[in-house]
This record gives structure tokens, sequence and C-alpha cells, in this order.
């Protein structure tokens, strides 16, 4: 999928799922990050709208490209987020109102507790233009009155308002895309889903709520999907002059080769509800496996190699890459080990084999002229197989009876 800002960042480019589920598991303290990135933007715009110079304003406004571009790395689930908030405080300077109209107009339902900033029924139902570098240069540069530190400081306290509700909102995507994802990591691994064909996948999920489209209905409806808007375009940022337009279609294709010219097909979303259901989509779509570590239990996405972590791997793996606490190591590295060590410790059986094992192994590497390799080998075998038979509560009779085996190998 395709990021973009007001149609001016071409390059910002990530794998379908990868940062869904990265957006699912993310901290909570990452999202103090996200709000000093947005409190930079509401300084930055502040100042662009509240200066008299053009040169000014338009280095202001080329910063603002690079701060969203910090947004759309730290989560591309940003993108309809850092817009409005842009939009709001452009319009707020340009109407010398609240524009907090423009949070619904976005579909971003949030709750405004204080009433000074409620909607504006006079933009309540006024068309918005639509989303360009030119229409937002026009908007950046609008002469304004001055404004005193009184109403900058009213405007600072709106914007910062509008921040808070915005990210809140995010946070409240991210939990329930989570619960979403663990949905799919349930049934994702099960042989009986993964046989399904997309079509039929796609109602099962809806089924169980993973798109939560009709919410009032107690199953689903015959038309999935109904009230998604995604608009399917094709755009091409390349054009032929009129002249090059005239000439035979061999020169054409020789042109379009050396240009690197493509039309692509692009999928129009309106916000990040809209975004996020359609990575959902391609994930169940493109038959993605999401596990739960067996260690920390995060979310991930299964790979095949270090080498190439775009590619995806099998589906029982059962530890994350994730680095572990403050050990140094992932869990991928350390998971079984814990395990391992988590069920010695609920075991009297397994204690008592792990002791006996040392006991053992040490006599063998002691005494290897007596205590032979293919003999100590015998010993571990039907130690294991005995260590097997017993269970906890019978762990007297097991001691008795692996002390019986380890005299038959060894005397001490």
């Amino acid at each position: 999928m395709v990021g973009e800002y007001f149609g001016a960042i071409h390059d910002f480019e990530y794998n379908i799922g990868d940062k869904l589920y990265e957006f699912a598991i993310m901290d909570y303290k990452e999202f103090d990050r996200l709000k000093a990135i947005y409190t930079q933007l509401i300084e930055l715009i502040c100042f662009a709208k509240e200066s008299d110079s053009s040169d000014k304003k338009m280095d202001c406004f080329f910063k603002m490209f690079q701060i969203v571009r910090v947004c759309l790395e730290f989560s591309p689930y940003t993108h309809f987020y850092t817009q409005v908030l842009i939009d709001i405080i452009v319009k707020t300077y340009n109407t010398k109102t609240f524009r907090s109209d423009l949070l619904f107009k976005s579909q971003i339902g949030v709750l405004i507790e204080d009433s000074k900033y409620y909607p504006s029924e006079i933009f309540r139902e006024l068309e918005e233009d639509e989303y360009t570098p030119e229409i937002l240069l026009i908007k950046w540069t609008q002469e304004i009155d001055k404004v005193s530190n009184k109403k900058h400081a009213e405007y600072m306290k709106f914007f910062e308002t509008m921040r808070d509700l915005l990210i809140e909102n995010l946070m409240e995507k991210k939990i329930d895309l989570k619960e979403r994802l663990e949905l799919i990591s349930k049934y994702s691994n099960n042989s009986l889903v993964r046989s399904l064909s997309i079509p039929e996948k796609l109602f099962l999920y809806e089924t169980k709520r993973v798109f939560n489209i009709h919410y009032f209905n107690t199953k689903p409806a015959h038309a999935l999907f109904l009230d998604t808007k995604f608009k399917t375009k094709y755009i091409c940022d390349t054009e032929l002059s009129r002249e090059e337009r005239k000439l035979d279609v061999e020169e054409i294709v020789e042109i379009i080769k050396e240009k690197h010219i493509a039309a692509e097909e692009v999928y129009e979303l309106q916000n990040t509800e809209e975004q996020i259901r359609f990575e959902l989509f391609k994930v169940i779509q493109n038959n993605f496996t999401i596990n739960k570590c067996e260690n920390c239990g995060r979310l991930f996405i299964p790979v095949t190699s270090s080498k190439n972590p775009n590619q995806k791997g099998r589906n029982d793996q059962k530890y994350c890459n994730n680095l572990y606490l403050d050990t140094g190591k992932t869990c991928r590295e350390i998971g079984a080990l814990n395990k391992r060590k988590e069920k010695v410790e609920n075991s009297s059986i397994l204690q008592e084999y792990n002791r006996e094992y040392k006991r053992i192994h040490r006599a063998h590497y002691t005494h290897t002229k007596e205590f032979k390799e293919k003999k100590f080998k015998e010993w571990s075998k039907k130690a294991r197989e005995l260590r097997d038979t017993y269970a906890d509560e019978q762990i007297e009779d097991f001691r008795i009876e692996l002390k019986k085996l380890s005299d038959m190998y060894w005397k001490f």
C-alpha cells in the first residue's frame, strides 16, 4: 500500500499487515512521542499563520511536510489524524472560528466536553475543499488579522484539546485493532479456516465481528462490506507533452521505458477506520498468519529468516523476534528455555529427573572409562521413559524406580 499526504509524499510505502500488527501491539508510552510531534506541528503552523513574512510562511510550509513524514513513520494510521489537525489549525485562523466541525466531517467520532468547542452551525453544512497541496498552500498563506497574545493562547488551548482528542481516538483504534487481530490469530492457524475460500473466510470473520460492520444485525448482511467506500483509481505522476502524444506508438513506448512511466492502481480511503479495514481485508485475502508469542504474549507475523524479514514464514512459530525485557535476547532465542524452566519449576517429577540427570551426567564425564557414552545414553533413554510414565502425585514411587535404574548403570 502507498501512503500519501495531500498528494505530496509519494515514497512512503510499507508492507500490508506488518504496520498493522506493529500498531496493534504499540506501547502506550509511544503515544507520548506522537503528542510531542503534534505539539511541534501546532507550534509550527501557528507561527506560520501569525507571521508577516511570506518567506517564513513558505519555509514553515515545507517544514510541515517533514513533520508529516515523521508522523507517517511513527504509524501510517496517523495519516488522516495529522491531515485533519492541520486542517483545523489553518481554517481556525482563517475563519476566526474553532473548526471542530472538521473532526466529524472527517468521520472521526470524538466526544467534545467543552461547550465552547462545539461545532459551529455555520460550518456544519459547508462543503470543504478537496485536499491538494495547491489548495492547502492557498489557505496556508491566506492573510489574517493580527492575532493578540490572548487570542493566541485561546487558539493554542483549542488546538491542544483537538490534539488530545485525536490521539485518544487513535489509541482507541489501537485497542479495537488488537482485539480484531487476536480473533484472526485465533482462527488463522485453524486448518479448517485456512481451507476456506476467500469469500467464505471473509464471511466467517464478518460473522465474528472482525470488521464490526453490521453492529445491530444478528447475522451478516448478504453484501459484505456494504458500508465501505473503497474507491479504485488509476494515477500516473508523469504526463506526455502534446508533441509526444502525436508520435508513433513505437516512439511512445520508447519514451515510456526511458522515463519509467506507469499507471498505478490505488485505493482511495476516507479515514483511518477504512485504512485499517482495507488492510485487514488484505491480511485475510493473502492468508497471512498472525501468531501470539508464547513467551511475551505479543502478536507477531512469522518470518522464515532474519535475512529476509518480509518473507512470510511457517505458521507454527511459537516465539517472536522482539527483545524480551532487558535480557538483550529475543523471545525466539530464550522462549523455549523459559518455557522449559517454567515447566520444571511447576513439576516435582521434572525437578527430580533433572537432579538425577545432572548426577549421572557428572559421573559419566568423571569416569569415562568405566561409564562409557553408550551406557550413559542407554540410561538417559530409559530415564526419560520412566519420567514420562509417572505423574507428580507419584513422586515417591518415581524416586524409588529412578534410583533402581541408576544403580543398574552406575554404583556410587
